[in-house]
């Protein structure tokens, strides 16, 4: 839907695009030293691309209407990159980049860069069109189209060993892309089942019948990398603060103050520019434990539209009428785990380890975890989320691990450990910086709770951002409490991306069953969506009675949206969707309307 934008800047727009021109090209500065980068008050800064930095100084001084301005709650801590190709764990605001389809509110594949995509007669070759004649990459001066090429390059850059992309596994239903990137067999990146046919032509052969694939081509770390970028610069400085940035997606990169704020702008190549309502996003970055106190006190740039709202703070929020009409709730796909190691002691390998893990299953009130976070939580019995194909409800299976104290107990009678003695030292290690997911308040709670069930004594060690998935994919937690958001809103993506134990590269833990593997194997080949829900409820059930994990609680956010925030995506169930990890739109579809001048 087109928005009406100022006159002058709507007409500076079409003379500049009859040039071939970006309308940005006013508005762009060189950084003080070649590299791009110039000095504030001690702060390195990002600074787009341009030849002086007089038009900067100019078009910052430039007025922007308070209701073109929008301001994000997106980065609680400073992007490692913008390289999401490499790295899908940057930090980056994913609205810069673009795939071949995205997600709408509903959690659907729907079209992005390739207009059309459609499947052979048995989903083992599927065919993406993209949108000819495009402009969509830019790096604020310059332009070039998104191409099938740009495809086949980032996705064999992601698979090649050389790289050693954490989540490389991801796109391993490409023929010969596992095989490729474990040097199983020599082969050469033209062996890879992913070809483009012409310049808008992008032809991908799987490994098999895999009906969820635009499913995972959706998904952020799907996006590509443009070529001629790394190239020129390097595959660890293309996407640095120290060159400007090549993007594709809704918006571009303007400016970017290391630890302060993201600037974005919209990108006038993108094949849905036209909808955008907004022209200027400022993304602080923001510490999730002063998330809250921004949006209510920020001042300046330093300010927020919109945030989660924690445990911590709902009830004041729920109890002022003025906080609580600004509240609005979403059942995010996500999930809260347990994950005991069966290779370290108590949790080991053999039959006294699988009796702690199943007293460790019985031990845990879920249902005390949703009165503890005053409803952010629901009571999870499998890997899938409601609201996700896949989801069990199943009270068999929702009785393996059951919360019963007295049955917890009774599995440690016959170990070292019956009656809840002589326990060793044990740790239990989580992700850092998550109070606005109420991590915290949970560990701590389980902890109190596996000592007044188990009399297990747990220390918690938490663990900073930037180390903790490098230290979690060793494998060498003891016990590991972990949160799993849905990359794509299909099975697979839990029990495949989560407890494959075949996994190359990204596991997250040290648990293997067979039988489990080959469930997951079949679950991918099958087209037919009961057939592989029924092949996924075995792989359930045999994951919870050997636990493998412990599903904990589903995640329920409440969100607090400024008064003048519009156009916010509704999904079927009638929640409010705002950027997550599978729906990255939100951006591009809101309005601003009604901000009071400052």
């Amino acid at each position: 839907m087109a928005r009406r934008r100022d006159d002058q800047i709507r007409i500076l727009g079409q003379r500049f695009k009859s040039l071939g021109m970006s309308r940005r090209n006013f508005m762009k500065v060189a950084a003080a030293a070649a590299a791009g980068t110039a000095t504030t008050a001690g702060m390195e800064r990002y600074v787009g691309p341009g030849a002086a930095a007089a038009p900067r100084r100019a078009i910052r001084r430039q007025e922007i209407s308070p209701d073109r301005v929008f301001y994000h709650f997106g980065l609680q801590d400073d992007p490692v990159s913008w390289d999401w190709n490499l790295n899908l764990y940057c930090n980056a605001e994913e609205t810069v980049a673009a795939g071949l389809l995205t997600f709408d509110a509903d959690l659907n594949a729907i079209a992005d860069w390739a207009e059309t995509f459609t499947p052979n007669d048995d989903a083992s070759v599927w065919t993406f069109n993209i949108r000819p004649d495009n402009v969509g990459w830019t790096n604020g001066t310059e332009t070039r189209p998104v191409t099938a090429q740009d495809f086949v390059y980032s996705w064999e850059r992601q698979l090649n060993p050389a790289n050693a992309a954490a989540y490389a596994g991801f796109l391993f239903d490409i023929k010969n892309a596992e095989k490729y990137n474990l040097g199983e067999e020599v082969l050469a990146p033209e062996d890879l089942g992913a070809v483009a046919l012409d310049e808008w032509t992008l032809e991908v052969t799987m490994e098999g019948p895999r009906a969820y694939f635009p499913q995972v081509v959706a998904y952020t770390a799907a996006v590509p990398s443009p070529q001629w970028a790394v190239e020129e610069y390097g595959s660890d400085q293309w996407a640095s603060a120290n060159v400007p940035l090549w993007v594709n997606g809704p918006f571009m990169l303007d400016e970017w103050e290391h630890d302060v704020a993201a600037v974005m702008s919209p990108n006038p190549g993108y094949w849905d520019f036209e909808s955008i309502a907004v022209d200027r996003v400022y993304s602080p970055i923001i510490p999730a434990e002063s998330s809250v106190l921004t949006y209510e006190r920020g001042e300046g740039n330093q300010k927020l539209d919109w945030v989660n709202i924690p445990a911590s703070d709902l009830q004041r929020y729920q109890d002022d009428p003025e906080l609580a009409s600004q509240l609005k709730q979403y059942v995010y796909p996500g999930i809260w785990m347990l994950v005991p190691s069966n290779g370290q002691e108590p949790f080991q390998n053999d039959e006294v380890g699988l009796q702690v893990r199943k007293a460790l299953s019985h031990a845990i009130d879920r249902a005390r975890l949703g009165e503890l976070t005053n409803g952010q939580t629901a009571e999870a019995f499998g890997m899938v989320p409601t609201g996700v194909f896949g989801y069990i409800d199943d009270p068999e299976i929702a009785a393996i691990q059951a919360f019963d104290p007295a049955a917890a107990m009774e599995m440690l009678v016959g170990t070292p450990f019956e009656g809840g003695q002589n326990w060793p030292e044990i740790t239990m290690h989580m992700r850092g910086s998550e109070e606005i997911y109420n991590s915290d308040l949970m560990a701590n709670d389980i902890v109190a709770q596996l000592q007044e069930n188990l009399g297990m004594n747990v220390n918690i060690q938490v663990w900073p951002e930037a180390s903790w998935r490098p230290e979690l994919f060793k494998n060498e937690f003891q016990l590991v409490w972990i949160r799993w958001w849905y990359d794509y809103p299909d099975p697979n993506n839990g029990y495949g991306d989560m407890f494959y134990s075949k996994k190359s590269s990204g596991k997250r833990q040290g648990w293997s069953n067979a039988e489990f593997d080959d469930l997951v194997d079949q679950g991918k080949g099958v087209a037919d969506p009961e057939g592989r829900l029924e092949i996924y409820t075995q792989a359930e059930r045999i994951i919870q009675e050997d636990v493998g994990y412990i599903p904990v609680v589903y995640r329920v956010d409440n969100y607090a949206f400024k008064p003048w925030v519009k156009d916010i995506a509704v999904n079927r169930q009638g929640f409010t969707v705002p950027d997550g990890n599978i729906y990255i739109r939100m951006l591009e579809n809101l309005r601003v309307e009604g901000r009071p001048e400052e």
